[in-house]
């Protein structure tokens, strides 16, 4: 099996590109509760380049895949909606849903290049991580995942050589 683990960026302060010492220290946190991974990628905007840096991580190479989704997709969706509402915008068609299927090959080609029960780190945003996961394993019921990922959450995926087979998300600790 191999291991796709999605996170979204940290805190930042908008309209700072940067990460904020919130947004460091809760990185920080993040990623002593994460283990290693064979390649980490991030997407080009500085914010999820720090993110994955504060986490602990070496970043193998950015892309400009997994940094800001198409125009068009907010003629459809709301940002910010929950993962039901972003499976049901897919489940529509339309210009999402085609970006959901691009991705999914994308995501797919990364994980394929893992050595066998391999894993990658993939540190990106909100809304884009969530449209990928639901083109990834499209007939799940994304019910009980609710809101989207806050800032460091995400989302385990599992590859059997050939196709997902389940997801895991990761939320943050509740605080007591």
């Amino acid at each position: 099996m191999k291991i796709v683990e999605f996170r979204r960026h940290s805190i930042r302060v908008k309209p700072s590109p940067h990460l904020n010492q919130e947004g460091v220290n809760l990185a920080k946190e993040t990623g002593k509760e994460m283990g290693g991974f064979n390649r980490v990628i991030a997407s080009t905007a500085p914010r999820a380049i720090e993110t994955a840096v504060a986490m602990g991580f070496a970043i193998d190479e950015t892309y400009d895949e997994i940094s800001q989704t198409p125009e068009g997709l907010e003629e459809e969706l709301e940002w910010g909606i929950s993962f039901p509402q972003y499976a049901e915008v897919i489940q529509n068609g339309g210009k999402t849903a085609e970006y959901s299927k691009e991705m999914t090959e994308f995501i797919k080609s990364l994980v394929l290049e893992l050595p066998e029960k391999g894993s990658i780190l993939i540190v990106s945003h909100g809304g884009l991580i969530e449209i990928c996961v639901i083109g990834c394993l499209p007939n799940i019921d994304y019910n009980f995942w609710g809101k989207p990922l806050d800032t460091c959450e995400g989302v385990r995926l599992a590859f059997d050589g050939e196709k997902f087979v389940s997801a895991e998300i990761l939320r943050k600790k509740e605080e007591e």
